[in-house]
């Protein structure tokens, strides 16, 4: 064989693998892959078997990273992990047992960011995220021990919410590229959607796993009319019941509802966009995940889950054109308008807070009243700095799991009492910045993204939300970074419809 035949046949044989490499890639961002992947991923819920899932979805991003340049591949296998974990609540000793498989993910993470490395490059979202990182690495500063502020689980969240999670845009923000032969935010749309519904399928399973004693015998699938009637179920599921199939506290329930949460606007923006995209059949999926979070038993996803489909039916209002759906979904803030009227009327304006401590919405020995009081002492005994994230001065009301810290289970009272001033600015000036970036971009879908980011704010406001910096923290840079590859509002060019 000649030299110039020889190159031939290595130019074509290049080109095949390259071909092979490419429609593998697409695959792998592909609707029909993402289906799969959460069918895999129910498959392990299903079968209790969500430690054995865990370890496949963390090898199964790990090939991705080293296959695929597109860091969006990643993102449901991600989401799909952390929602799939929520049971395994307390599970520090039982996950540490996998930390020999590190190396894999580890490695897989630095060869994409070393083989597909891209220019760094910054957005507006990064000064906000820069200021948090200073306020949580000087909380605490003049009162926490140097013990504390130096534990293992201490640095882990000093560093993960600090200048690890500023590394963390840098890196993906690299990697998000508005210029690949797909539409990067239908991709998106597609992967937030997923997830809530697969956060669903979480919660539902949940059910089965206390109905299905009840129903199954030895000869097979029999009900228990003694132990089981349609009537209890609905009682035990939509009631505040302290026995039966349904225990009063769902441990993962408030995990679950703020995933959903985050979920909700993506199925009213395929209910409202233009193109072929648009469908009302959608607002069922938006039925679906109000029933999950309503039945998750999470008080805090009863009324941030509310308020969240309050404020995303009221932008349903603006963007939906025809009148009869305007009506259709007006009905849900009227309703909640007319509710809290009815109930003021009814108890009196005076009772209105004090009912929720005396009927049982809230305990009123609750830890998280007993930390909200507890947190102005602690702003007031350090003004400048508070107490510092890794502070254990609380852990007599809330010690925390192993591997966790001693959250207020409070975004505010978190801010000023442990990272005192100097948190209430950082935080004021990231929040600031990210609504007056969601403005200057403002669309359907970079409002769908907005609601998305107010689904997680506003359960962060009564469990630890954003100060776990994984997955929670994480997705809130992740939904920005994606705002960030929009146009500003004022350069788009007019189109037809929005796809």
């Amino acid at each position: 064989m000649n030299i110039e035949n020889s190159r031939s046949f290595d130019a074509s044989d290049l080109h095949c693998k390259n071909k092979r490499l490419n429609s593998l890639r697409q695959f792998f961002i592909s609707r029909k892959f993402m289906i799969l992947t959460a069918l895999i991923g129910a498959m392990f819920i299903f079968f209790q078997a969500e430690v054995l899932g865990a370890v496949f979805f963390v090898l199964l991003m790990s090939l991705l990273l080293v296959v695929c340049d597109d860091i969006l591949t990643t993102t449901l296998p991600f989401l799909l992990l952390c929602v799939s974990v929520l049971q395994c609540y307390n599970s520090f000793n039982t996950f540490i047992k996998f930390v020999f498989l590190a190396p894999i993910p580890v490695g897989a993470l630095i060869f994409h960011f070393v083989f597909y490395r891209r220019k760094f490059v910054t957005g507006r979202s990064l000064w906000g995220i820069l200021a948090v990182a200073v306020a949580v690495t000087l909380g605490g500063i003049g009162s926490i021990a140097a013990r504390d502020y130096f534990s293992g689980s201490s640095l882990y969240y000093v560093a993960a919410l600090g200048f690890g999670m500023a590394g963390a845009y840098m890196l993906i923000k690299s990697q998000i590229r508005v210029d690949r032969d797909y539409d990067i935010r239908e991709k998106f749309i597609d992967i937030m959607y997923i997830m809530g519904l697969f956060a669903c399928f979480q919660m539902l399973e949940i059910y089965l796993e206390r109905i299905s004693p009840y129903f199954i015998t030895l000869k097979g699938i029999k009900v228990n009319t003694e132990c089981v009637s349609i009537a209890k179920i609905l009682r035990f599921a939509f009631l505040m019941e302290h026995d039966g199939i349904i225990a009063y506290y769902l441990q993962p329930g408030n995990n679950v509802s703020t995933f959903i949460m985050m979920a909700l606007p993506f199925p009213m923006y395929r209910a409202l966009c233009g193109g072929k995209g648009k469908n009302k059949l959608h607002l069922l999926s938006i039925l679906l995940m109000a029933l999950c979070v309503f039945i998750s038993k999470s008080r805090g996803g009863w009324l941030m889950g509310t308020l969240a489909l309050v404020v995303c039916c009221v932008f349903a209002i603006f963007y939906e054109k025809k009148i009869a759906w305007k009506c259709v979904f007006a009905t849900v803030p009227i309703a909640a308008v007319v509710a809290v009227i009815w109930y003021i009327i009814d108890h009196g304006i005076e009772n209105l807070f004090k009912s929720f401590i005396d009927e049982g919405l809230v305990s009123s020995n609750e830890s998280r009243l007993r930390l909200l009081f507890r947190s102005f002492n602690d702003f007031k005994d350090n003004p400048i700095f508070g107490q510092g994230i890794g502070s254990v001065s609380n852990a007599d009301i809330y010690a925390g799991k192993k591997g966790t810290m001693t959250w207020y289970h409070m975004m505010i009272p978190q801010i000023y009492g442990s990272m005192g001033t100097v948190g209430i600015l950082a935080y004021g000036y990231q929040l600031f910045g990210r609504i007056k970036l969601a403005i200057s971009k403002r669309s359907l879908y970079v409002t769908t993204l907005a609601l998305s980011y107010s689904g997680l704010f506003f359960m962060s406001q009564v469990n630890p939300g954003e100060f776990c910096p994984i997955p929670y923290g994480l997705i809130a840079v992740i939904l920005f970074i994606m705002i960030e590859a929009e146009p500003d509002f004022l350069k788009k060019k007019p189109r037809k419809a929005e796809t």
